[in-house]
């Protein structure tokens, strides 16, 4: 037991505290140095001495004083909590922070700070069900305090205990309804309305929660969200003349807003058929019921659904970047338009069914209705392009072109690339623009010509069209020959656009854009920065010219001219960049250093997956998703505090699924295929070759600085020859240059913060780990939260194969069945399907027989393509219904149809090698079929070059098919 301490001790013993609190650590180190001289085993002040040093950088001195601490006082709550706990917490080990606080909550059970720093604890490691259970306590301890209410009500949300949780809102609202007199107060009270609306909404209960948003109408201060609430409440509930009035209302409160106008539109009966309302979610009970196979799914999402935000409808789409819905996935997302192959990854803005032409005329006439009371809307004007086909749609776009034509809008082109998706619509805008080219260069008089449909002479040349207007034309004709992939009349009008107006910068990142979609990489950086140099002032530029420069893979080049809007642009080092989390440059560089084969460097950028708190590596763009998930710790008390409920829950769900965001993934797939090539390139899982070569490079560095160390040799022997009086001149000289270097390097940066060193440049230290044993981690942690990404179990199945893990490989193989379509000739499961079948070496006797039966059992319905099928009996059985697969995939390469797109080509391929079948005989007879994509050409030729070497007839047939697509490409034939 420590002893207690007299008062004048105590009395110090609290300004520690304080000086703690006030971050005054020194001054609090010598408090508790002048109380251990008289009492060296007060175990408090050992513990607040440790949690002290801990802020010093002293980490090891800290958990050593605390220890020391605690074995004099074991039965000191403040001992387990207030420092134990702390320094567990700042080092980021939340599962043994909250055992130091259970501890000390078995000492003082009522203590309100130790409930409530474990409830935070608790929501952080999403353990809500003790989050609930602390919060419960909290409240009982002190219903006086309105943080408890709001807290434990959350905590029943998130445990879906709805009903506690809005009758505990209920009950806060009676307890404090008198005191609610200030204007923040107000605020408070209508988060809490909304916040209520929405716990009966996710409950399935839509009438209940319409109902208290129209009791508590005059109450709620957020009247557009109020609004979207309600609309859509009343569509849920199929009142739709009512809904139809509450976005009537959002759209008079902002035209631009296209989600406001479409659900406006759902909302009228007559466009039922082809733009449906949104249905009602499914509840909570029934969504389990549909996830355990006892319920009958309710019919078919409309297509619609994806035209709205999730904010709007729960499987709606999210915003860019996260994963889309499950029914939102498409097995096949390509499509060819003119010459060119493009992906389109969710149908947006796409009708149920195609519209007859009087339903064309109801839509021209709703939206010709909204734009009389809204002129200058752009999105009222766009809008109906999607519904209308043939002539209806020719002519709304002419009417829609020729304004910002005439004005000049450089993004224009980008507003009309999602009708290019429609067919016969690119046909129908082509015609339109070269009509547009034609008139504008008449010698008479420059005009757009008639409108569609109609007849019209010239106007007199006093009303001629601006000379701007055909040089945004000639731009806007240049980029849709460049998406339809006919690249030699793109560079013919670009070419002429900049002959008309030499110093317009969109036209010079125009032919970038184009060289770049041709293939010829070094041409576009080029462009890219004489765009640079004609607008030095313009961040948006200069990114795109970053972007270039990487993509040729000048590294030093693309990080000099980031630097330029960087917070340090004098910096010579890209570490501010990082500290901007520009994951998209990060991306960038290590895809480039990954290309160059400089695997270490690209691993710091990429992905190296390290716990931080052991004080270990971690790669650039994994530290940025790890300090957002850490980060949101400061937001679990503000939220509360300040009663911001729905955007509380919103962030908490959002960062359930932030690991799915489109940077981690791209990274993290990239840092496993650098790990699965070190691990191909050391067949024992070592990575021994790559630090044979690390070690011969600093073997290359230290020669180099052995030369450089002759200059100075022979600069000592010139001294030796000069006079006494030239050697003091030269000495003091010296001593002089020594002084200004020990200044520079003494000196702080600006910032008051002392400059980060790294320790590893190369990423070296990254290559000496275990390449199997990272990659583990990066797909535990992908297959987790982002498991509706076909690419994650592809990644899944490359990763366990190699270590014979038979259960691993199946659940990857199941879930790209499911993600399919259920089709088993799809291109991303024909290759590991083949690979499992007839690579894995389940005969052999190291696998166990309880393995062997459920893998035939479990890969019988996936080859046969009937879920439930009878398991095969033996290896052969499922080998003999492989091969017929396979002899599908080998027809289709030989059949060369046009629909066959060069990925599943090169799926393919490893499909049929993995099955050992002659690739080489097939690729001799075959010819590329169809439209090409320039980034799956890229692919199919590196993996001919690698598999039959460029002097192979499939290689050199494939260049010659890749050139009369993309006449620029640049291929090297060495």
């Amino acid at each position: 037991m420590s002893q207690a301490l007299p008062a004048k001790d105590q009395a110090v013993f609290r300004s520690i505290v304080k000086f703690y609190e006030t971050k005054q650590y020194k001054k609090g180190l010598k408090a508790a140095d002048s109380i251990l001289k008289k009492h060296p085993d007060h175990g408090e002040t050992l513990c607040m001495k440790g949690l002290t040093v801990s802020y010093l950088d002293r980490k090891e001195e800290a958990y050593e004083l605390v220890r020391k601490g605690l074995k004099c006082d074991l039965k000191s709550h403040v001992c387990w909590h207030a420092v134990y706990g702390l320094l567990y917490r700042q080092d980021r080990d939340y599962f043994e922070a909250v055992k130091c606080y259970r501890q000390a909550l078995r000492i003082d059970q009522e203590n309100l700070q130790i409930l409530r720093d474990l409830s935070l604890l608790q929501i952080h490691r999403r353990d809500v069900h003790g989050f609930a259970e602390t919060r419960r306590k909290l409240l009982q301890v002190k219903s006086s305090a309105r943080l408890n209410w709001v807290g434990y009500a959350i905590a029943e949300h998130l445990c879906e205990n709805y009903e506690l949780a809005w009758k505990c809102i209920d009950n806060y609202e009676n307890s404090f309804k008198e005191q609610d007199t200030t204007a923040a107060s107000d605020y408070e009270n209508s988060e809490l309305h909304l916040y209520k609306a929405s716990i009966m909404e996710e409950a399935g209960l839509l009438k209940e929660s319409l109902n208290c948003l129209k009791e508590n109408e005059g109450k709620i201060v957020d009247k557009i969200g109020l609004m979207e609430m309600q609309g859509r409440l009343c569509m849920f509930l199929s009142l739709y003349e009512e809904a139809a009035g509450y976005f009537k209302r959002l759209v008079d409160i902002n035209t631009e807003h296209h989600v406001y106008a479409l659900a406006y539109m759902a909302s009228q009966p007559q466009f039922s058929s082809f733009w449906p309302p949104l249905p009602a979610p499914t509840t909570p009970d029934e969504h389990s019921d549909l996830c355990n196979g006892t319920a009958a799914s309710k019919q078919e999402l409309p297509k619609s659904i994806l035209s709205f935000p999730s904010t709007l409808h729960p499987e709606g789409m999210p915003v860019f970047g996260w994963l889309p819905p499950k029914h939102a996935l498409k097995p096949q997302r390509r499509l060819i338009i003119g010459r060119k192959q493009h992906k389109r990854r969710v149908d947006t803005l796409e009708p149920a069914e195609p519209l007859t032409e009087q339903q064309e005329d109801e839509v021209i006439q709703f939206f010709e209705g909204l734009k009389d009371a809204y002129p200058k809307s752009d999105s009222l004007k766009r809008l109906p392009l999607f519904f209308l086909t043939g002539q209806r749609f020719k002519r709304k776009l002419d009417e829609y072109l020729r304004s910002r034509l005439r004005k000049g809008v450089p993004s224009l082109f980008r507003t009309m690339r999602s009708y290019y998706f429609t067919p016969g619509k690119p046909e129908l805008i082509e015609e339109l623009l070269l009509q547009y080219v034609r008139c504008l260069k008449d010698e008479k008089v420059s005009w757009f010509g008639p409108l569609t449909g109609e007849q019209a002479e010239p106007p007199e040349v006093s009303d001629e069209e601006p000379p701007s207007a055909l040089l945004f034309t000639l731009m806007t004709v240049a980029e849709h020959f460049d998406f339809m992939g006919e690249t030699h009349k793109a560079l013919e009008y670009v070419n002429e656009a900049i002959a008309h107006t030499p110093t317009l910068v969109e036209v010079y990142a125009c032919k970038a854009r184009i060289y770049k979609h041709a293939g010829d990489l070094v041409n576009s950086a080029q462009c890219y920065e004489e765009v640079r140099q004609m607008d030095l002032a313009d961040r948006y530029l200069n990114t795109q010219c970053v972007r270039a420069l990487l993509r040729v893979d000048d590294t030093q080049g693309g990080m000099e001219k980031a630097l330029l809007f960087s917070k340090e642009p004098d910096s010579q080092e890209a570490a501010n960049l990082h500290d901007m989390q520009c994951m998209w440059y990060e991306s960038a560089v290590g895809r480039s250093y990954k290309r160059q084969k400089k695997y270490g460097k690209a691993l710091k950028q990429l992905g190296a997956w390290q716990v931080l708190h052991s004080g270990s590596r971690v790669s650039l763009t994994f530290k940025h998703f790890h300090d957002i998930a850490e980060d949101q710790f400061d937001f679990h008390n503000y939220c509360l505090r300040k009663t911001t409920l729905k955007a509380y829950v919103a962030m908490l769900r959002m960062q359930e699924r932030l690991y799915s965001h489109r940077f981690y993934r791209r990274a993290a797939k990239d840092a496993i295929n650098i790990y699965l090539e070190l691990f191909a390139s050391a067949p024992d899982g070592t990575v021994q070759k790559v630090l044979d070569e690390c070690f011969d490079r600093l073997i290359v560095l230290r020669s180099r600085r052995l030369c450089e160390c002759k200059p100075r040799l022979l600069q000592k022997g010139a001294e030796a020859e000069l006079s006494a009086e030239e050697k003091k001149k030269l000495k003091h000289k010296k001593k002089r240059e020594a002084q200004k270097e020990a200044q520079k390097v003494s000196e702080k940066p600006s910032t008051g913060k002392q400059k980060k060193v790294d320790d590893d440049p190369d990423g070296e230290k990254l290559l000496q780990q275990d390449a199997m044993e990272q990659a583990n981690k990066i797909v535990r942690n992908l297959v987790q939260h982002s498991s509706l990404d076909a690419a994650t179990h592809v990644l899944t199945y490359e990763v366990f194969s190699r270590q014979g893990k038979v259960i691993h490989c199946l659940q990857a193989l199941r879930k790209l069945w499911e993600l399919a379509g259920y089709d088993n000739h799809h291109y991303k499961l024909i290759a590991p399907l083949a690979n499992f079948c007839f690579k894995q070496d389940l005969e052999n006797s190291s696998v166990p027989a309880v393995v062997r039966e459920v893998a035939l059992a479990e890969i019988a319905p996936i080859l046969t393509g009937q879920d439930g099928a009878e398991p095969f009996s033996t290896v052969s059985d499922m080998r003999q219904a492989a091969s017929k697969l396979v002899d599908a995939v080998e027809r289709r390469i030989k059949a060369e149809s046009k629909d066959l797109f060069l990925v599943e080509v090169l799926y393919g391929l490893k499909c049929l090698r993995s099955a050992g079948r002659d690739c080489k005989a097939l690729l001799e007879a075959w010819t590329p079929p169809g439209v090409l994509c320039l980034k799956e050409s890229k692919k199919l030729l590196d993996y001919l070059a690698q598999e039959f070497g460029k002097d192979s007839t499939a290689w050199r047939r494939l260049r010659q098919r890749c050139l009369e697509f993309f006449p620029l490409m640049v291929i090297p034939s060495d």
